[in-house]
């Protein structure tokens, strides 16, 4: 073989090299790509209000955040200082009272298209009624079932009444049925009224 051939061999050769190592790699940089376009959010909103009615037209639920942004792709919305409301139906207040209202506010959220919402980082629960027994719960993350309006976590929780605490791990709420479970208690400290003189 003459050095001209040897030339034109190698340069063929490097050529079906390169166009090689194109083809098995660039599938790679599209499936990186894809999952960047992924993460860009669809929409951006600042102090955003999503609110729930019952089919007889009152006000059910309500998610307010100061920021919210949309990825249509995974069917989520991330939440910045989220805060959900959750009305109870009229008649199941008495004649002296509006109903009662949970809040539950976050410093993070994720809001799955009005099946689910998770809140997380110093989330507070607070009872705005004058009803029941308990006015603060506080844990690192709930998870609410928007349908049924249920919350649960497997975090540490604090219960706060007037005259009591309780310490525990885990929790599952029904607000509608006004009915909470503790799942693992660990301490409950009681502080009885002041007898009056």
């Amino acid at each position: 073989m003459n050095r001209r051939s040897l030339i034109i061999l190698a340069i063929v050769a490097a050529a079906i090299g390169i166009f090689l190592w194109n083809v098995f790699h660039e599938p790679e940089r599209a499936d990186t790509g894809d999952a960047s376009e992924q993460l860009i959010p669809d929409f951006t909103a600042i102090g955003l209000e999503t609110k729930v009615f019952e089919s007889d037209g009152r006000l059910a639920q309500q998610i307010r955040a100061e920021r919210m942004a949309h990825f249509s792709a995974l069917n989520l919305t991330e939440l910045t200082k989220p805060q959900y409301v959750n009305f109870l139906p009229e008649e199941r207040a008495s004649a002296d009272e509006t109903g009662t209202i949970w809040e539950v506010s976050a410093d993070h959220g994720r809001y799955y298209e009005g099946e689910r919402l998770e809140l997380e980082a110093n989330v507070i629960i607070l009872n705005r009624s004058n009803t029941g027994y308990i006015n603060e719960i506080t844990t690192d993350f709930i998870n609410i079932d928007l349908p049924t309006r249920t919350m649960h976590t497997d975090a540490p929780v604090v219960i706060q009444g007037q005259q009591f605490t309780v310490r525990g791990d885990g929790m599952r709420v029904n607000l509608e049925a006004q009915q909470m479970e503790l799942i693992h208690h660990v301490e409950t400290i009681y502080r009885p009224r002041p007898r009056q003189p």
